[in-house]
């Protein structure tokens, strides 16, 4: 018999040789055995595989809808008592002119909330507001212990003061740092400024303008820095002053930033000229309109270019890789979804309102993008602002201004509807209420309607501040849908967290991969098991063989003895 080196291979840290005596090739026969026995699990890591490129295909879908309902958000009118302020169509800019060569951008600034009502205005601005400074006289060395004794009480006229201990042993820098560390209670700040050699000052700079600077002290402070009474003054506090339209009064604030004069405007005091009337235009902002569509406009297109990838695939072909989301049924939903919304437009507006994009300027291209029409979005914006807000937005309008929508859902299915309020008690709290029609949709909390869960108007919350102890009222309601509002409610099936489609299809992913991976790891550990039974079961064959070996060279030399 041919005996070869074998194969040394290890069971359970015990080394084994195969093949010695045999022949075979024990290793590869071993090693067959166990690939034929691991395909369940090579066609699980294949699928795990698959499902990593749909993660993250999802992910970046996922990724794009957040983005474009970003996009829709301040077109749609968003909920809430204060969503006018990030409602895009109520959006205000300033437009200032001066009537003299000075730029009125010089004296004034003005920045406006969406509340700001569209005027014009005329401000006058004849001071603008100072901050109080003071200085103590020259001391020879900041660095030196200035034998000061005192406890002074600092602050600001009306406002919060504060006690100060001065010790002998302080040099002016320390009684500087001092007063500061009481800044954000007094707000009077202190600093040490070297006007030349020998010659240090103590600062003392009030960080609010329009008011002086108070300060006492039962020690040498005030005499050692000032004339025993005060300090030297180098800035009076002064306030601000301003005409608004031509009224006579001089309205004076503290401040150089005056919030309280004008709704919604604030305004911004650069610099005094009597006798200059700067006028103040305040209008729609337009601009800001006309890009907020065109940040919506390239978000439908991104997602279109999704879509057109994913089917970009030819099953006969023999070249190419089919996309991952190719044929996937929530991509299908989204596009359906979109090519609805776009054709159909806004519901619930008015016979002869803008109702499409198609009308203000934007169509479908050949390739089922969205693309604009300057020209006509521009002339739609300027001259029918309303008819363009109808498009996108959700409407709400009641003919009683008392009542306002809070909340509003993907749930809300509601055309115009009467409501009808039984009555108000003494507390201002509602005491029943219906919808013509419909009857009693709505469970009532205090002042508030929340529409019950299975009705048209689940989803909405409304407010109604009734005068306490009145009696049944009836009101009308006008409601409109724009595709802003429908593809932001379209958009939160497939991209709400825990509940939308993509979501659940990932957390399906997630759990599907996890299933195979602990399957995959079960079978490794039993076809190891398998691999070093089947190496122990060659390393017996080989034992038997070696035996059986020995045994013939044995007899053969006892024949050959013999003869």
């Amino acid at each position: 018999m041919t005996t070869t080196a074998g194969t040394l291979t290890f069971v359970n840290g015990s080394p084994r040789i195969t093949g010695q005596y045999s022949g075979f090739d024990t290793t590869a026969i071993v090693e067959a055995s166990i690939l034929a026995k691991r395909l369940p699990a090579i066609r699980m890591e294949s699928t795990i595989s698959e499902n990593e490129l749909k993660t993250a295909a999802y992910g970046e879908l996922n990724t794009l809808l957040n983005t474009f309902q970003t996009a829709l958000n301040s077109l749609r009118n968003p909920p809430g008592l204060t969503g006018i302020e990030d409602n895009i169509f109520e959006g205000k800019s300033g437009f200032l002119t001066s009537s003299t060569t000075t730029p009125a951008t010089d004296l004034l600034g003005v920045s406006s909330t969406n509340s700001a009502l569209t005027g014009s205005y005329e401000i006058e601005v004849l001071q603008i507001a100072a901050a109080n400074k003071t200085s103590s006289g020259v001391i020879a060395d900041s660095s030196a212990a200035q034998s000061v004794t005192d406890t002074i009480t600092i602050g600001l006229s009306g406002g919060t003061t504060k006690d100060i201990a001065i010790t002998s042993d302080m040099t002016l820098n320390d009684i500087a740092v001092a007063i500061n560390g009481e800044t954000n209670n007094t707000d009077v700040r202190a600093s040490v400024i070297k006007v030349a050699d020998n010659d240090f000052r103590l600062i003392l700079t009030a960080e609010e303008t329009g008011k002086a600077i108070t300060l006492s002290g039962t020690g040498n402070f005030l005499s050692t820095y000032g004339d025993g009474a005060v300090l030297t003054e180098l800035q009076a506090a002064e306030k601000a002053q301003i005409k608004v339209d031509g009224i006579a009064t001089v309205i004076v604030r503290d401040s150089n930033n005056i919030a309280d004069v004008i709704d919604g405007l604030t305004l911004q005091l650069f610099k005094a000229e009597v006798g200059n009337t700067i006028k103040v235009e305040i209008d729609n902002n337009l601009g800001a309109a006309k890009e907020a569509i065109s940040s919506f406009v390239e978000a439908y297109n991104n997602i279109r270019d999704v879509i057109d990838q994913s089917r970009d695939y030819d099953p006969a072909s023999t070249t190419g890789s089919k996309p991952t989301l190719y044929g996937d049924d929530i991509l299908r939903r989204i596009e359906r979804s979109m090519n609805d919304i776009v054709s159909t437009g806004a519901s619930g507006v008015d016979s002869g309102s803008f109702n499409t994009l198609g009308l203000i300027g934007i169509s479908l291209d050949d390739d089922n993008k969205l693309k604009i029409d300057d020209t006509e979005l521009d002339a739609a914006l300027v001259n029918n602002l309303e008819g363009v807000r109808n498009v996108f937005e959700f409407s709400f309008v009641p003919d009683d201004s008392r009542l306002a929508i809070i909340t509003r859902s993907k749930a809300l299915d509601i055309d115009d509807f009467e409501l009808v309020i039984d009555g108000v008690d003494g507390s201002g709290n509602i005491t029943g209420a219906s919808v013509t029609g419909f009857g009693n949709v709505f469970d009532i909390s205090n002042a508030s309607l929340i529409g019950k869960e299975g009705t048209a108007f689940e989803g909405m919350t409304m407010v109604f501040v009734g005068t306490p102890g009145s009696g049944s009222q009836t009101i009308q309601v006008k409601t409109s849908f724009g595709i802003a509002e429908n593809f932001h409610q379209s958009i939160e099936n497939f991209v709400k967290p825990g509940s939308g489609d993509l979501s659940t299809r990932l957390l399906e992913i997630s759990a599907e991969s996890k299933e195979l991976g602990d399957r995959i790891i079960a079978l490794d550990f039993r076809l190891e098991l398998t691999r070093n039974f089947l190496i122990e079961k060659y390393a017996k064959l080989e034992e038997s063989l070696a035996q059986a070996d020995a045994m013939r060279k044995q007899l053969e030399a006892m024949a050959n003895a013999s003869k």
